[in-house]
């Protein structure tokens, strides 16, 4: 009992030491995701590095994927269950023009088919460069802002009613 509950200790702190760590911000989300992009575009770049120097490039290329890819399934779900909600009748409540503006705001980015982890990263990457004054704010935003503006969805134009078509003299 006394192993498994010193491994849990150790489990638990070596978690939260991990945890301060993890990016913030857009500056460190930069720094993360352009780990994954310099590895994948220059591989020897790899094999210089000493084990210590690669595990941490490996364990941060590891964390953008999964964020990115988390980022991917949450707007999904998000995307489904506003057609479901849309099928079932649910609105929003309140003015209409509000709750468009929701409706669209919780809608997010739309995600091209079976894109690959390192395209989204290549977009992320990019936006963010592109974006120097945004850096400071939380990587959920600039996530999502860049997602969104790089994959935005269709709009659907509101259907018009049918105009009479004039009688033929």
């Amino acid at each position: 009992m006394r192993v498994i509950s010193l491994f849990l200790l150790v489990c638990s702190l070596t978690a939260s030491v991990y945890a301060r760590d993890l990016p913030k911000d857009g500056n460190d989300l930069l720094d993360y995701c352009s780990v994954m992009l310099d590895l994948a575009d220059n591989q020897s770049a790899a094999a210089s590095l000493s084990t210590d120097a690669l595990t941490v490039k490996l364990a941060q290329l590891d964390w953008c994927a999964g964020y990115i890819q988390g980022t991917e399934d949450v707007y999904e779900t998000t995307f489904v269950n506003l057609g479901v909600f849309g099928m079932a009748g649910m609105t929003f409540a309140g003015p209409e023009k509000l709750t468009k503006y929701a409706a669209e705001k919780l809608r997010g980015p739309c995600f091209p088919g079976n894109a690959p982890v390192l395209q989204l990263a290549r977009v992320l990457v990019k936006w963010l460069r592109e974006h120097p004054e945004r850096l400071h704010e939380g990587r959920s935003i600039l996530t999502t802002a860049a997602f969104t503006d790089s994959f935005p969805c269709e709009q659907t134009p509101p259907k018009e009613a049918a105009k009479p078509t004039p009688a033929k003299p």
